[in-house]
């Protein structure tokens, strides 16, 4: 490794610290060669750890961990064999399957390494098919996760859940979806779960594989259902409207954010519902137009973001008649930006740097057709905010079909059991 300060790779620097080091960075393309030249799955030793007692074990697990970069730096609990195998209850697929290589540090993925992860992260067999069927998805070469992990944006994977599973494995698609829920713990654990492997398998630590300046939504990223239950009666869940998923499948879609906006879009209570419905539209467009550069990736075919309304917005929108597309067009149409404050920002020429110059328009839409943004009915039944993850480096939407093992009956009736009924709030 060759060491450069930042300067060099600032605006009209100085050159001069890559011409003194150049000899060291010529003979490391050229010369360097593996440790080992062995090829195939090394699986790694096993890690033993010893205490007084069960809780200094762990505090000393912990410890281990935290010094040899395996920690997302909160406590975690301990992998061990028998806890790893609980986990691996939730799928049929043998432990050593592989599902790819989690780049940049190119680790392979296999279904012990999601159990390990969703151990460490306290998950439970249950979450082990949705946190299988993320890394599918964030797999999928349209997602090109090979950036995003790397990049100095801050960005962070939103995965989103349809079908009957997500209610299942009480995956929260109400009050506080994307944070802390004592009677929705999945989410949580599985969003985590999958941090440490973007950590541990992908190498993505920050500060050397990673280069998020800021490191938003790190700890859990974002994993949350959406609420099919209260739709309005002629809207559509997204694994069918955006998707093309038949009703009723299980799946996750993922996509990627880089930013999140709380929006107040709730009048003052003195408008009629139908003024109330078009400000609030123009509230979060104008939300919607603060356009991020790393999206031209996928203007054509991906999505600025993800717009969550609840179900009370949803439902009172579509009884004024609004559809979902109807929303989608009066968004785009009106989050335009004027070529004149497009130049001003700088923005053409990144349209031009991306070979986009043809989509250069007066005003300018965030993305190429109305479809391509991504409302999920989902939040806390309440009228006042709507909720914006504006997408980050890469704006597709991937997706996979969640893989259920034949014992799910058995394994739902034990998580009843231990952790008691489903909440309701």
């Amino acid at each position: 490794m060759v060491t450069l300060p930042i300067d060099v790779f600032l605006t009209e620097s100085d050159l001069s610290p890559i011409e003194q080091e150049i000899d060291k960075i010529i003979e490391g393309l050229t010369g360097w060669e593996p440790k080992s030249k062995a090829q195939g799955r090394v699986k790694p030793s096993k890690v033993r750890v010893e205490g007084k007692n069960y809780e200094d074990a762990l505090n000393n697990m912990n410890a281990l961990f935290s010094r040899n970069l395996w920690s997302d730096g909160l406590p975690l609990l301990p992998p061990t064999e028998e806890h790893v195998s609980w986990i691996l209850r939730g799928t049929d697929f043998a432990p050593e399957t592989e599902l790819g290589r989690l780049l940049p540090r190119s680790g392979i993925v296999t279904i012990e390494t999601l159990a390990v992860s969703l151990a460490m992260a306290g998950g439970r067999p249950e979450y082990l098919p949705i946190l299988m069927a993320s890394v599918e998805a964030i797999l999928d070469p349209s997602l090109k996760h090979q950036k995003w992990q790397a990049t100095s944006e801050s960005l962070f994977p939103v995965v989103i859940v349809d079908g009957p599973v997500a209610e299942q494995i009480r995956l929260n698609s109400g009050f506080g979806l994307v944070g802390p829920h004592p009677g929705f713990p999945a989410g949580g654990s599985i969003g985590r779960a999958l941090r440490l492997l973007q950590q541990n398998v992908g190498g993505a630590l920050p500060g050397v594989g990673s280069m998020a300046q800021f490191g938003g939504m790190r700890y859990t990223n974002a994993v949350f259902a959406e609420d099919e239950e209260h739709l309005p009666p002629d809207w559509e869940p997204i694994n069918v409207e955006y998707l093309g998923y038949p009703r009723g499948t299980n799946t996750v879609a993922v996509t990627i954010a880089g930013g999140v906006a709380n929006i107040v879009r709730r009048g003052t209570g003195k408008e009629t519902l139908d003024e109330e419905a078009i400000t609030s539209l123009h509230i979060i467009a104008s939300y919607l137009r603060s356009f991020n550069v790393g999206c031209f990736d996928g203007y054509e075919d991906g999505t600025p973001g993800v717009l969550i309304l609840s179900a009370t917005i949803a439902r009172q929108m579509a009884n004024l008649g609004w559809t979902k597309n109807r929303i989608k067009r009066f968004l785009w149409e009106n989050s335009r930006t004027p070529l004149a404050e497009i130049r001003q920002n700088g923005l053409d020429r990144w349209i031009e740097f991306e070979n986009l110059g043809y989509t250069l328009r007066d005003p300018w839409p965030i993305t190429s057709k109305p479809e391509n943004l991504l409302i999920v009915v989902a939040g806390g039944m309440h009228p006042t905010n709507a909720y914006w993850m504006q997408s980050g480096m890469s704006p597709r939407v991937a997706s996979a079909e969640v893989r259920l093992p034949k014992n799910w009956g058995k394994l739902l009736r034990e998580a009843a059991t231990s952790v008691g009924p489903r909440s309701t709030s």
